[in-house]
């Protein structure tokens, strides 16, 4: 009985180590993305844009920060562009896709200072065919703007 719980202890520390996450050094860089975005309640596009940089940058705590530049969520042209970080998100690999995520809400950064108006909701990001291939989107609601808007972002690294 000593030796059998012996070999399955051995087997669960060799497993861990197999899987071990504190290892894993996430994939960043910039990438060149097209952005569409559709109202969330009808599916109607209201936007679309070429030539989006989305960052992603480990931060000294290990987490991720993903920073969109220059973007609009609209046609409209009193909307101001603007760079939105998404911070502390965490990271994983799985069969060679990088998964970012975030337990929660995401509280989004605009000019350094926290939205926390805008929910974000639905996110998925991730990087696939070793870090070239980035796909991201979310929802974004705010009842006293009236938005409720998906965005989606598909782009290639920026070599």
């Amino acid at each position: 009985m000593k030796k059998f719980l012996f070999l399955l202890l051995a087997a669960a520390a060799f497993t861990a180590c197999d899987n071990d996450d504190d290892n894993f050094t996430p994939d960043t860089g910039s990438y060149d993305c097209l952005l569409v975005v559709t109202d969330a309640s009808t599916g109607d596009e209201t936007n679309r844009a070429s030539n989006v940089v989305c960052s992603l940058d480990e931060q000294s705590d290990k987490s991720v920060s993903l920073t969109m530049k220059d973007v609009k969520f609209t046609d409209n042209p009193r909307e101001p562009v603007k760079t939105i970080v998404f911070p502390k998100l965490a990271c994983r690999n799985d069969g060679g896709t990088t998964y970012f995520e975030h337990a929660g809400t995401i509280v989004p950064e605009i000019g350094g200072a926290p939205y926390e108006d805008y929910v974000i909701s639905d996110f998925e990001c991730r990087l696939t065919n070793n870090a070239s291939t980035f796909y991201l989107t979310f929802t974004c609601v705010n009842a006293t703007y009236r938005l409720n808007h998906t965005a989606a972002f598909n782009g290639t690294i920026i070599q």
